[in-house]
């Protein structure tokens, strides 16, 4: 766990750290810095596809793989900070100050944070950091900085350069698909849990990320902003999923469980 370490040490040091890079870092608006590092993460997946395993670059893939999650962690970071503001610190490290805080200023900062999509993509790209490098989750990342990508150079055509020139006949395309794509994304979330599952039987198992997932999946399931998205999805899996139950009613309880652990418990 030496990234958690890594992750409240720079944010522990994020004042003197964001004073010593000020003088070679350009100052741009939250919208400019999301694009940007949309684009950058979306560049290094890319690389990750390119098969330069086949040339010896397996580390070059596995880097790339590293990067695109960090540069989403960092990119909903900000964010979250642009829309929220920065999560409070106590000022004293005493047990009752920091009770306090957590308490007064810290839940109620989470409560409306959490409900952010960058808050869950936050904690999505947490999950696989110390994971086994798959394009799985990067296809997931991809599609929605691919997303975000396209709605800002269609508002500011400017940032995207003579290279958004050539995509955007594409981009006009997928954006006349978005209700299959964003399903078909949806879709995918949640087909990567079950992935993640069926891997405990294989020497990849990956049991701490399977765990992490499935509570990420349950947040996309209550929040909101994706509730509507997920339940669609997964009607469409459980009315594929009915002729089996016919045929081993015996599941029926282990999936009742199942639904009311995936069920809210706000009002």
């Amino acid at each position: 766990m030496l990234w958690l370490v890594v992750v409240a040490g720079l944010y522990m040091f994020r004042g003197r750290i964001a004073e010593k890079l000020a003088p070679f870092m350009p100052s741009m608006s939250p919208q400019r810095s999301s694009f940007f590092g949309n684009v950058l993460a979306l560049a290094a997946a890319l690389i990750f596809v390119v098969p330069l395993e086949l040339l010896g670059l397996g580390g070059v893939k596995r880097m790339a793989f590293m990067a695109s999650l960090w540069i989403t962690i960092v990119t909903c970071g900000k964010n979250i900070q642009a829309n929220y503001g920065s999560p409070p610190m106590p000022q004293t490290m005493s047990m009752a100050a920091i009770k306090q805080m957590i308490t007064t200023t810290i839940q109620p900062w989470m409560t409306q944070a959490c409900q952010s999509v960058d808050f869950h993509f936050l904690f999505f790209a947490l999950i696989f950091v110390m994971a086994t490098p798959s394009i799985f989750p990067l296809l997931i990342l991809s599609r929605r900085s691919l997303w975000a990508v396209g709605s800002h150079c269609t508002k500011t055509p400017a940032d995207g350069g003579v290279l958004w020139l050539k995509f955007k006949p594409t981009w006009d395309k997928l954006k006349a698909q978005e209700p299959q794509i964003l399903h078909t994304a949806t879709m995918a979330e949640i087909l990567l849990a079950f992935w993640l599952t069926v891997s405990l039987l294989l020497p990849t198992r990956q049991i701490l990320a399977c765990i992490l997932y499935w509570n990420f999946l349950k947040t996309r399931f209550a929040m909101p902003r994706s509730a509507a998205a997920h339940q669609k999805a997964w009607m469409e899996i459980g009315s594929k999923f009915d002729p089996v139950l016919k045929m081993a009613p015996f599941l029926q309880k282990p999936i009742d469980m199942a639904k009311d652990w995936f069920r809210p418990r706000y009002a």
